[in-house]
């Protein structure tokens, strides 16, 4: 019977310590940064280059996203991007992000964008990689994006 005494409250304990993430921990305006492979996925295509991107986005309320980004391929110009989506979040504070960038102009251009994450409350960062993209582009890529502030909208790209 003292076992049980002494489970009961350490069981307790660690129940209250697991993060129980909402929309509203993760609402706000974030500067988002990524890094990585792309590449295109066939066969004879040429090697992966190195990109990246950096850009604001806004997660609203309703759990859509708005933003802008610029896309850098191997040092070799950019193309500035619109990137409009939706997220899901888990109370374990994981989730997905369904984005359609496009090229600034180019709505007709639009591809589909999935990342999976991790949110950090303590941080208010999120850590992600993007695990599929659309038009038979293939990426390893990592990415962070850091709150800069908890108002959506609050900067733009």
């Amino acid at each position: 019977m003292k076992r049980l005494m002494l489970l009961i409250p350490m069981a307790l304990a660690a129940a209250m310590a697991q993060p129980r993430c909402s929309i509203m921990d993760l609402k706000g305006t974030y500067a988002v940064s990524y890094s990585g492979w792309v590449g295109v996925a066939m066969t004879g295509a040429p090697p992966p280059v190195y990109a990246t991107i950096f850009g604001v986005v806004s997660i609203g309320y309703d759990s859509s996203i708005n933003g802008g980004a610029t896309l850098t391929v191997a040092g070799v110009g950019a193309t500035d991007y619109v990137v409009p989506g939706t997220v899901t979040l888990n109370d374990d504070c994981t989730g997905k992000l369904n984005l359609t960038p496009y090229p600034k102009g180019n709505p007709k251009a639009a591809g589909n964008e999935t990342d999976r994450f991790v949110f950090d409350m303590n941080t208010k960062t999120i850590m992600l990689t993007i695990v599929a993209n659309a038009n038979g582009v293939a990426s390893a890529s990592l990415g962070s994006w850091k709150q800069i502030s908890p108002q959506p909208n609050a900067a733009s790209w």
